[in-house]
């Protein structure tokens, strides 16, 4: 599909989309009356005390980050998605703590990271640069890359443009940048899963409707029937945690506009081969994506390896942390092979 034949499906898909949103907004304002755009008051959780946070200023955005392990040790820098921040890598901070210098980054314009104005701050190229800043000025010149949802997009990207620097790159559930305009394209069901990037496009309603029925968005997303299959590993407080972040004013808004960018970002990241060692996990139960994603992404992946945790859910690391942690442990620990592919499947 070419450039204008894209931007057009794009555009149609947008204009679809928001109505249909429309139209569920104008149930729930029925439905629940004027409390269908209250959000309330979620004070600050106690799960999210007693870690070591502290700030970075880059050239462009302060960014706060969370950190486990000693500064002297190697670099494992996790990226988070949407609608997350640095606590959806707690399983990992706490594992990996013994061995590296574990950082989990709040992307720009989330949470306690400084949120840039316009919507083209946003664009994949600058995600990039706060990664490589981030890094330079912690004093590594090679580390390990870690990315989950958007935080994989921006993982994908960086070591597509920055392969020096990164020794091995962990992919959860996202498709190389190359494969998932392929798989929109070719596949009904992907499209159908990503109605909500479609309606994102519009100004104003997406964030009206994520904070809409306080922020019920994030009861579905991870309690919901396509949310996190073993729900003690996300109890009452994890929940409050999440909430607590989003009730924020414009909480919505630096994260929306990621997505706001993607024909951007997309036009920019071409067919390029990953060259970093690579591992893809992928819960094989993600209600946003397709499991052709992960397979075809090993075509854009120099060495790359992939393992599907069954059952699931797109919340990987949180939803399987243990499994998750061993097979990182593992692809961490293991010397590095030539052209070098692989699938395998884990029962849970």
């Amino acid at each position: 599909m070419n450039a204008v034949l894209q931007s057009i499906f794009f555009r149609l898909q947008q204009v679809f989309w928001t109505f249909l949103t429309l139209v569920y907004l104008l149930k729930d304002r029925i439905v629940y009356g004027k409390s269908c755009f209250v959000v309330k008051e979620h004070p600050k959780p106690k799960c999210l005390d007693g870690w070591d946070e502290r700030i970075l200023q880059t050239k462009n955005v302060r960014l706060h980050y969370v950190q486990t392990g000693g500064d002297e040790r190697p670099l494992l820098l996790m990226l988070h998605g949407f609608p997350e921040f640095w606590y959806s890598w707690r399983f990992q901070l706490n594992h990996f703590a013994d061995k590296y210098r574990c950082i989990a980054l709040d992307q720009r314009g989330y949470n306690l990271s400084e949120k840039p104005k316009n919507t083209e701050d946003y664009n994949i190229d600058f995600l990039v640069d706060d990664v490589r800043e981030v890094v330079e000025r912690l004093g590594y010149k090679k580390f390990f890359l870690m990315g989950h949802d958007w935080g994989a997009a921006v993982a994908w990207k960086f070591a597509i443009v920055y392969p020096e620097f990164v020794d091995k790159l962990i992919i959860l559930n996202l498709p190389h940048p190359s494969a998932f305009p392929r798989i929109v394209a070719a596949n009904s069901e992907q499209r159908l899963k990503s109605w909500y990037m479609f309606m994102f496009q519009t100004p104003i309603l997406p964030e009206i409707v994520l904070q809409s029925r306080d922020l019920h968005v994030l009861d579905e997303g991870f309690r919901g029937k396509g949310g996190i299959r073993n729900k003690q590993n996300f109890t009452d407080e994890d929940l409050e945690a999440y909430k607590h972040v989003f009730c924020q004013k414009d909480a919505f808004t630096g994260p929306v506009n990621y997505y706001r960018n993607i024909l951007k970002s997309a036009a920019k990241l071409g067919q390029d081969i990953c060259k970093p060692p690579t591992l893809i996990i992928w819960g094989d139960q993600d209600q946003f994506l397709v499991k052709e994603g992960a397979t075809i992404s090993l075509e854009f992946c120099q060495n790359g390896q992939l393992k599907f945790i069954e059952g699931a859910s797109h919340w990987v690391m949180q939803d399987e942390p243990e499994k998750v942690n061993e097979y990182v442990e593992e692809f961490l620990e293991t010397p590095n092979e030539k052209n070098k592919s692989e699938i395998s499947l884990s029962k849970i």
